[in-house]
């Protein structure tokens, strides 16, 4: 019976911790603390990482408010070089039918043949170099050439 009641002493339990104390490496007690500490931070970190999202959520939120406005400045310059180029193209129309006006009937006839002639040598060299330029028929190319000449 007295190695029962000796062993329920508090002296016994601490001669047992001595021990085990004695016998424990630093480095096992660091790395248990550290895993304590990291385990801690882990539970905490929710709390913690809402507010970082949600500052990331307004991070991303004013770039969007950013590209949108962007992008609408994007539009806006677009649509005035649209109103730009428009513009060009009136000009250069009301310029062309004004000297048409000024030239004589022959001089427009003179200018349609000359017209058809350089449309011709186009067309006869885009089908010497088919393998560059495709398969193309002549209203193909008078279709190009209205975008380009109104």
């Amino acid at each position: 019976m007295d190695g029962f009641v000796n062993s329920q002493t508090w002296e016994a339990w601490f001669e047992s911790y001595e021990v085990l104390w004695d016998n424990t490496s630093y480095i096992f007690v660091i790395s248990v603390l550290l895993s304590v500490v990291i385990a801690v931070a882990t539970y905490l970190m929710p709390i913690g990482s809402q507010e970082l999202h949600s500052s990331e959520r307004k991070v991303e939120d004013d770039e969007d408010i950013r590209e949108e406005s962007e992008e609408k400045d994007l539009g806006s310059k677009i649509l005035e070089e649209k109103r730009h180029v428009d513009l060009k193209n009136a000009q250069r129309r009301a310029l062309e039918r004004s000297m048409e006006n000024q030239l004589t009937a022959e001089q427009r006839e003179a200018e349609r043949e000359a017209q058809s002639q350089q449309l011709a040598a186009i067309f006869k060299m885009m089908q010497e170099q088919e393998e560059k330029f495709g398969k193309t028929s002549i209203d193909d190319i008078k279709d190009q050439m209205k975008l380009y000449c109104g």
